[in-house]
């Protein structure tokens, strides 16, 4: 696949790689040069090898969260004199305090899931100086996000019953985040529904693992039934 020797190189950043994906894909088809990642420890090696014009960085990730990628990135260039480097979220979550904590933490902005074409096109123009390319969507890399959001839903939906069942607060926090944004990526409304109640049943009652176990078998019945 040929880019014009202007497009804009982006990392993308996130442990869905039902979502990473998608986001790869509207990226291409925009004309950008993509590379991703599936942690922020990776995130911060590509950084060290590779010259970006962007990053689009999800925030509850293992090994290392966006929050802490985004004030290392500014650390590293407030000690080095690179340049700005933007860095502007992608969350599932968007109200004012998450926003808020973004933007703390050093991140030019938020976009939430799933990311709206015309949303990319706008950060790319702002921050990259690049209007969409003429890329042919039949040169992308052919994908069946539909068949990957059914294995990877079914794979997490295991561990997070895992977590639930040894009230593992903090796996379930994250596996249901994960989960929550392949779910609006791909559109999943009633999966979306279910995975913010167990959050604020978690939010509400953080000991009560017990509490999850009716929305776990309906979220079961949904992810069967895609």
């Amino acid at each position: 696949m040929a880019f014009a020797t202007s497009a804009a190189c982006v990392l993308v950043v996130d442990d869905s790689l039902t979502s990473c994906i998608a986001i790869e894909k509207q990226l291409t088809r925009l004309g950008c040069r993509v590379f991703t990642a599936k942690d922020g420890a990776a995130a911060l090696s590509q950084l060290q090898d590779t010259s970006f014009d962007l990053v689009l960085l999800d925030c509850f990730m293992p090994v290392m969260d966006g929050f802490t990628v985004a004030r290392k990135i500014r650390q590293q260039e407030r000690e080095s004199g690179r340049r700005h480097l933007p860095v502007i979220a992608i969350s599932g979550d968007t109200d004012d305090a998450h926003v808020q904590l973004c933007l703390e933490c050093g991140m030019d902005g938020v976009l939430a899931k799933p990311l709206p074409l015309d949303g990319l096109e706008k950060i790319l123009a702002l921050w990259c100086g690049q209007t969409p390319g003429s890329i042919d969507v039949a040169d992308l890399k052919a994908v069946d996000l539909p068949a990957l959001f059914r294995s990877t839903s079914r794979e997490d939906c295991a561990l997070l019953m895992q977590a639930v069942n040894a009230g593992h607060v903090e796996a379930i926090k994250r596996l249901v985040h994960r989960m929550k944004g392949a779910a609006l990526t791909m559109k999943a409304d009633v999966m979306v529904a279910t995975l913010k109640r167990i959050e604020a049943t978690l939010m509400a009652s953080p000991r009560s693992v017990s509490l999850l176990q009716e929305d776990m078998l309906v979220l079961i019945q949904q992810i069967d039934a895609l």
